[in-house]
C-alpha cells in the first residue's frame, strides 16, 4: 500500500510536471506571461509568488494548469500588457506553446528509455525453463536448462529475439544450436505453427517452436495413489518441495535430478515441504521421510522419468476446480483425480488435454477420460460443450470447446538478463525507435477500442496506475523508469485526442483557424468545451468503473 502511493506520486507528479514544463518553458521563451505554474486542480494547498508567476500545489493530484494572461476570453487584458498575452501572439506561437506538453511527455519517455538501456532493460533470456513431454519441441532433443544460442545462422539472446526471428519462418528447416550445461548441440527442426498472443493481446498463429516456454515448472507436484512411495511419505497435490534431504530444489528438474542423485532401493530420504494451509497464499514448512523403491528401468514411453515411479506428477495434470452443471461435472469428475489418457492418448501436460477437447469439439463427438483417482482407474466419457467465453486479456467474447474443469498451475519466474547499450551512437537512436515503437503500438490499441476489437474494460484509472506504479517500484528502479515512461505515452498521445478542454482540442481550433483566417467563435468554443469536458467525464467515470471492478474481482 505504501508503495502504491509513494509510486503514484513519484509518477504522477513528475510526468505532470514536465508535462506543464513543456507549456511554461515555451510560453517563456515567446514571452507570454505566466500567471499561475499548479500541480493538481481545485483547492490550492500550497502557493509561492515567485516574479510574476505564482507556483502552487492543488488538492486534487489527478492533472494541473499553466495559466496564461490572455487565454480566458472573457478577462479583460490591460494594454501595456497585450504585448505579452497568449491570446494576441502569432498563430504558430500559440501553436507551439499548446503543443509543447504533449511533445514534453514524448521527449521524457526518450530520455527515460536513455537511461533504461544504460542502466540495462530487464530481459528474459533464451534459455528453455520448460519442454512439454511428447511436444515436437521434445521429440526433437530440446530440454529444460538448455540455452538456445543461435536460430540457423542467427544468433540469438533474448526470447523475445527468439520470437521474432522464428515468426516468419514457418516451415522452414533449420538448425538450432544449443548450450547444455557447456555442451554446445546442434539440433535440427522444423518451425511450425504456435499459438501467441500479439502485443495488443490478440491470439493468433505464427512461425515458433511448439512445446517450450520460458517459464519453468515449480517443484509442485502431484499424488494420485496413496498406496506409492509419496502416498506412504504423507505427501499431497499441491505440496512444493524446497528440499531432498539437505539439497534445496525449486524447480520441477532439480527435484527430479535431486531425487535421482539420492535413489537407493528401501533408503529412506528426508523431504521438506511447504504446504497450503487454506488461507490465502499462505504455506506451512513440513517434512516427511520418502522411501525408494526399486529403481524402474528406462522406459521411452514413460516421459515423466523415474519420479512416477515414486507416484509424483505435475500438478497440471490434476484436476483442481470442476466447474458447476458442466459435462465434468455431470460426467463425475473430481477435484484431485490425475488425468492419464485422453482418447487413448497418454497425457504429459494440461495442453494435449486442450487440443484433445478442441479436436473432439469440432467433430461433435464424446471423449474418453482415463484417470486416476486415489489409486484407482476410472473412465468417463465427457462431452464438449462450444462455450462462450471472455478472453481475460482483450475481454473480447470467443467460442470455445470445454468439458468444464480447470487444473492446478506451478510456474515459476523465467531467467532474466540484462538488455544494456552504452554506446552513446547506438543508445540514442535505439531510444527514440523504443519511444516510436510503442507510440504506434499505443495508437494502433487505441484505434482497436474504438473499432472494438479491443475490450474498453482494458482501460484503466487512477486506482490502475497506482497499483501498477507500486509493484513495478517495489521489482526496482528500472521497471519503474519502464511504467514512467509507458505513461507518459499515454499522457502525449491522450492529450493530442482532437477533444476540447484537452491540447489537442485548442490545436483542432487552431488549425480551423489557419483554414478560416479567422479564430473560431466564442459560442463554438463553449459548446465545444462542454461537448469535450462531457466525454471526459465519462471516460473518468468508465475508467474508475473498471478499477472497482478489477478490485471486486479480485
Amino acid at each position: 500500500m505504501v508503495t502504491s502511493v509513494v509510486g503514484v506520486v513519484v509518477l504522477l507528479g513528475g510526468l505532470i510536471f514536465f508535462h506543464e514544463l513543456g507549456h511554461y518553458l515555451v510560453a517563456k521563451l515567446f514571452g507570454v506571461r505566466v500567471e499561475v505554474f499548479s500541480l493538481g486542480f481545485g483547492k490550492k494547498i500550497f502557493r509561492r509568488q515567485v516574479g510574476e508567476t505564482e507556483y502552487c500545489l492543488s488538492l486534487i493530484p489527478l492533472g494541473g494548469y499553466v495559466k496564461l494572461m490572455g487565454d480566458d476570453p472573457y478577462r479583460a487584458v490591460p494594454a501595456e500588457d497585450a504585448a505579452r498575452a497568449f491570446s494576441t501572439q502569432k498563430l504558430y506561437k500559440r501553436f507551439l506553446i499548446v503543443a509543447a506538453g504533449p511533445i514534453a511527455n514524448f521527449l521524457l519517455a526518450f530520455v527515460l528509455f536513455i537511461v533504461i538501456f544504460w542502466l540495462g532493460q530487464p530481459v528474459r533470456t533464451s534459455k528453455i525453463g520448460f519442454v512439454a513431454p511428447a511436444s515436437p519441441a521434445w521429440d526433437a532433443g530440446l530440454r529444460p536448462g538448455d540455452r538456445l544460442v543461435s536460430v540457423g545462422n542467427e544468433p540469438v539472446q533474448y526470447w523475445n529475439e527468439l520470437d521474432e526471428d522464428l515468426k516468419a519462418r514457418t516451415g522452414q528447416k533449420v538448425d538450432l544450436q544449443v548450450d547444455r550445461a557447456g555442451a554446445q548441440l546442434r539440433i535440427p527442426y522444423t518451425i511450425g505453427l504456435v499459438r501467441t498472443r500479439n502485443p495488443y493481446g490478440e491470439e493468433e498463429e505464427v512461425g515458433g517452436i511448439k512445446g517450450i516456454s520460458p517459464y519453468p515448472v515449480l517443484a509442485a507436484v502431484g499424488v494420485s495413489d496413496p498406496a506409492s512411495a509419496a502416498g506412504h511419505a504423507g505427501l499431497k497435490t499441491g505440496d512444493t518441495i524446497i528440499k531432498v534431504d539437505n539439497r534445496p530444489v525449486a524447480l520441477w528438474e532439480e527435484m527430479r535430478e535431486a531425487l535421482a542423485a539420492y535413489w537407493q532401493p528401501g533408503k529412506p530420504v528426508t523431504i521438506t515441504f511447504k504446504r497450503p494451509t487454506g488461507t490465502g497464499d499462505k504455506t506451512e514448512e513440513k517434512s516427511a521421510t520418502l522411501v525408494f523403491p526399486a529403481r524402474p528401468t528406462p522406459d521411452k514411453a514413460n516421459l515423466f522419468g523415474e519420479v512416477s515411479a515414486l507416484g509424483l506428477y505435475p500438478t497440471e495434470l490434476f484436476v483442481q476446480k470442476v466447474n458447476p452443471d458442466s459435462p465434468a461435472e455431470k460426467g463425475g469428475l473430481l477435484v484431485g483425480d490425475r488425468v492419464v489418457q485422453v482418447a487413448g492418448t497418454p497425457v504429459f501436460h494440461f495442453e494435449m488435454i486442450v487440443d484433445a477437447v478442441q479436436g473432439a469439439g469440432e467433430k461433435g463427438g464424446p471423449l474418453m477420460f482415463s484417470l486416476e483417482r486415489g489409486g484407482q482407474k476410472v473412465q468417463l466419457e465427457l462431452k464438449p460443450v462450444e462455450t462462450e467465453v471472455e478472453d481475460p486479456l482483450t475481454h473480447q467474447k470467443k467460442k470455445r470447446f470445454l468439458v468444464g474443469f480447470m487444473p492446478q498451475t506451478s510456474l515459476s519466474e523465467a531467467e532474466m538478463g540484462k538488455f544494456q547499450i552504452r554506446k552513446p551512437l547506438e543508445l540514442i537512436p535505439h531510444a527514440l525507435g523504443e519511444t516510436y515503437r510503442i507510440s504506434e503500438r499505443m495508437v494502433v490499441s487505441l484505434a482497436k477500442l474504438v473499432t472494438g476489437s479491443v475490450s474498453v474494460k482494458n482501460l484503466g484509472g487512477p486506482v490502475l496506475i497506482a497499483s501498477i506504479a507500486g509493484k513495478s517500484l517495489d521489482a526496482g528502479i528500472v521497471p519503474f523508469l519502464q511504467t514512467m515512461a509507458l505513461i507518459s505515452i499515454n499522457l502525449f498521445l491522450l492529450n493530442l485526442f482532437p477533444i476540447p478542454v484537452l491540447d489537442g482540442g485548442h490545436l483542432l481550433f487552431f488549425t480551423m483557424e489557419a483554414i478560416k483566417g479567422k479564430p473560431v467563435s466564442i459560442r463554438v468554443m463553449e459548446m465545444a468545451n462542454q461537448v469535450g469536458l462531457v466525454l471526459i467525464l465519462m471516460l473518468v467515470a468508465l475508467t474508475f468503473f473498471n478499477d472497482i471492478s478489477r478490485i471486486v474481482m479480485h
